[in-house]
């Protein structure tokens, strides 16, 4: 499935879903479309940032792998 982005230079492209990162990070893009309208890179937020994992038992594997030998 491919995503909508605005580059720098106004050009308007379907890219692979999985590039979006990518094109943020690198700086490639503007924007981006989203299902809910069009995401600004810089004034609009992205997504939630992510906390590191400290300590054992915080991954949701940790915690089915838990469960099923109980």
């Amino acid at each position: 499935m491919g995503i909508t982005v605005i580059f720098h230079n106004g050009e308007e492209k379907k890219v692979p879903s999985y590039m979006l990162d990518y094109l943020i990070r690198e700086n490639r893009i503007v924007a981006f479309q989203r299902s809910s309208g069009w995401v600004h890179i810089g004034r609009d937020p992205i997504r939630k940032s992510q906390q590191p994992l400290t300590r054992a038992g915080e991954r949701w594997s940790d915690f089915l792998f838990k469960r099923k030998q109980a």
